[in-house]
């Protein structure tokens, strides 16, 4: 598996594409909420030195819970040869904007609005998967058993020989459990910090509006369930950035980051335990090896 050479930043051209999508991204915002806003691209460093680590991407991609759509546009200038697919389980909202993104950022992806538990796939229909940051989200909606079902599709829909990989803050025990059963192999394992300092005043809106996101995600039944859930995640967060001000002077909003690539093994080379679920049967009609 061959990997990206490293690239001076000011020499790099995927730095200077971050910077032209930042400012397309950010173009109405406030000085604070662009500093915000701003991280979702490129996600202070993290995305660029992700897709220079990842093995070539080659023929049919899948990015799950892909949400806004920004790693999709790293993978598309990291590897233009490749076929990318991303899935989301709604394109409503903040995540409206991922087909803009994906135009300004000049990258071409099929949007698929499905469940990342239940994909509409056939099995080893792509050579290789990913996903970005989502798995929490996934966890916050539908517990750690939702997330353990997102992997093990992801690994389905994978074609043998296909490469898996996940980028998130869980510790790398957590990755170690979703993978255990399933007929994966790890390659490789990274962690990286996000290249970002926040002021107070940054960081106590930024709280704000990822608390909302929190409540969100976890899909509340009613208005005073989301409330209380919003009040939740608002005092773990600030407690957090108070911690981070008092002991660094900056607040920095997530991470570190860490980045897990695992490759499909052949059905007979299935690890000894059992899987976690059973292969989920896709609620939509599957869409073709030979479509995107």
């Amino acid at each position: 598996m061959s990997q990206q050479p490293d690239v001076p930043q000011d020499q790099d051209p995927i730095l200077a594409r971050e910077r032209t999508l930042r400012a397309w991204f950010i173009r109405d915002a406030d000085p604070v909420l662009a500093q915000i806003d701003g991280l979702d691209i490129g996600w202070g460093g993290v995305q660029s030195w992700a897709t220079a680590r990842m093995p070539t991407l080659q023929g049919r991609h899948l990015d799950i819970a892909c949400g806004y759509a920004t790693f999709l546009a790293q993978l598309g200038w990291r590897f233009p040869r490749a076929r990318l697919v991303g899935l989301n389980i709604d394109f409503d909202g903040p995540h409206a904007l991922a087909s803009a993104l994906l135009i300004q950022a000049g990258v071409k992806a099929a949007l698929v609005q499905a469940d990342t538990r239940r994909t509409p796939f056939v099995g080893g229909a792509f050579g290789s998967a990913s996903c970005f940051l989502g798995l929490q989200d996934v966890e916050i909606g539908f517990g750690w058993q939702g997330v353990r079902q997102a992997v093990a599709e992801a690994v389905r829909v994978l074609r043998p020989g296909g490469g898996l990989v996940l980028l998130d803050e869980f510790p790398f025990e957590r990755f170690d459990t979703l993978l255990d059963g399933l007929p994966i192999a790890i390659v490789d394992r990274a962690e990286r910090p996000l290249d970002v300092r926040w002021s107070r005043q940054v960081a106590e809106r930024a709280i704000e509006l990822y608390a909302q996101g929190w409540a969100a995600q976890a899909r509340p039944a009613d208005p005073a369930s989301r409330a209380q859930l919003y009040t939740e995640a608002h005092a773990r967060l600030a407690a957090a950035m108070e911690s981070q001000l008092h002991e660094r002077g900056y607040y920095v909003p997530f991470g570190p980051v860490r980045l897990l690539i695992a490759r499909r093994l052949p059905i007979q080379a299935r690890q000894s335990r059992a899987p976690l679920t059973q292969p989920i049967e896709p609620q939509l009609n599957p869409i073709e090896r030979e479509s995107c």
